[in-house]
């Protein structure tokens, strides 16, 4: 890789990892509430109180389920979901990471996040003859089980033949998924894939993906929006909410992220 395009990968790398800091719901909260003592200290009461509500207010609003639901809704509904039965044909499956949080002590087993509907969905397209080959792409930090060795492990209990399985097992993000995916891809003259990952994210996977020419048929699961019936307790303040929150800002900001650093 050239010097100067490593470079920007390690520059994005860093800004992606300080990003949650400042522009996070919680991260942020955080700042302007020690900005908020920072202008008590220096007297600037009337300044303070101000950017202490703005602080209360952001958290406030990013943990509520229906702001959280709102923005999911941004990004979900432009990949509605599609049956397995209604899914076209293609050369590959493409499987992004992101459902393992890695090995269980002492085991050898990967332990799955809420994330699993993607490696599902896959198993269930490659059962169904949607393709004959499943990339699955996801690697881990040095030391560390790759997670597409993790997913093998998983789809192998579920019946899929090692043969149809090739790895990807040095990306470490959704830019690197595609990258390194397409180079393994090309070599076996693939041109149409089924993108598997959840639905907040495929937006962001499909535009890294489609840089490198292919045909991509998004087969979005993992959907975080379900039918449920309105009430108060959506503007009250809850954990889960606050996370779906972040998870859809992330996704912003990794879109705007890819726009900046390939000017």
């Amino acid at each position: 890789m050239p010097e100067s395009l490593n470079t920007t990968y390690i520059v994005a790398g860093l800004i992606t990892k300080l990003l949650p800091l400042f522009l996070y719901p919680l991260g942020l909260s955080i700042v302007l509430s020690l900005l908020a003592l920072v202008l008590v200290w220096r007297g600037r009461k009337s300044s303070a109180l101000a950017t202490l509500g703005i602080a209360i207010v952001t958290l406030w609003i990013c943990s509520t389920p229906r702001f959280s639901n709102w923005i999911a809704g941004t990004l979900e509904r432009q990949f509605p979901p599609v049956s397995v039965a209604l899914t076209p044909q293609a050369d590959a499956i493409v499987l992004l990471g992101g459902m393992t949080r890695g090995l269980v002590p002492g085991t050898g087993v990967p332990d799955l996040s809420g994330n699993v509907d993607r490696l599902l969905h896959a198993a269930a397209l490659y059962k169904a003859g949607k393709a004959p080959v499943l990339l699955l792409t996801g690697g881990n930090a040095a030391g560390f089980e790759p997670e597409a060795l993790s997913m093998k492990k998983i789809l192998l209990a579920l019946g899929i033949p090692d043969k149809a399985m090739v790895l990807e097992e040095a990306s470490r993000n959704t830019r690197q998924n595609a990258e390194y995916s397409a180079a393994i891809l090309r070599a076996q003259a693939v041109n149409k894939i089924l993108l598997v990952t959840s639905a907040y994210h495929m937006r962001r996977a499909r535009i890294e993906f489609a840089r490198f020419g292919f045909q991509i048929v998004p087969a979005a699961t993992d959907y975080q929006l379900v039918e449920a019936p309105a009430t108060l307790l959506d503007w009250l303040p809850d954990a889960a909410a606050l996370t779906g929150s972040t998870r859809a800002i992330r996704e912003y900001l990794g879109m705007l992220a890819g726009v900046v650093f390939r000017a």
